[in-house]
């Protein structure tokens, strides 16, 4: 059974959030496993049903979580990722935590014919802040923000 937002006003979720300091925020665990990234994936689009940033959002952890697995010890067996969403009335955010070992993770200009390197090249058309930080040592946090712009009336 899943949840259907359209029984609660947006309204009504936007006044939840804002009773939290600093709104809510979820945290959740995975296998660094490649069929796991399409877990992330939708555990986001849960959190995320109601919100404009939901699609953006999705498609941003799936490509963290993919390059967790793939360029760092989140892949090698008992690997694990946490992907975090942060959500307030004015940002959301999420955020993917790796297990090390591989490059800090950087934008980069991809090669126009290569096969790989648009990941956060990506990250960063779909999102209004990207970041990282970390150290191949204690592990990598990759974020993207997306901010809600809000029109003055009048």
């Amino acid at each position: 059974m899943t949840a259907a937002h359209e029984d609660v006003a947006p309204e009504l979720i936007d006044a939840m959030v804002r009773l939290r300091p600093g709104g809510m925020t979820w945290r959740r665990t995975f296998p660094g496993r490649p069929d796991q990234v399409s877990e992330a994936r939708r555990f986001v689009r849960f959190l995320l049903t109601d919100s404009p940033f939901r699609q953006d959002a999705e498609q941003v952890v799936a490509e963290l979580a993919a390059n967790a697995v793939r360029h760092t010890a989140s892949g090698r067996p008992y690997g694990t990722f946490i992907v975090e969403v942060v959500r307030r009335p004015e940002v959301t955010g999420v955020t993917v935590h790796d297990s090390g070992l591989g490059p800090v993770p950087a934008l980069a200009h991809p090669a126009l014919l290569g096969e790989s390197g648009r990941g956060l090249a990506l990250v960063a058309a779909l999102a209004s802040q990207v970041g990282s930080q970390g150290s191949p040592s204690h592990g990598h946090s990759v974020w993207a923000r997306f901010l809600a712009v809000r029109h003055p009336t009048g």
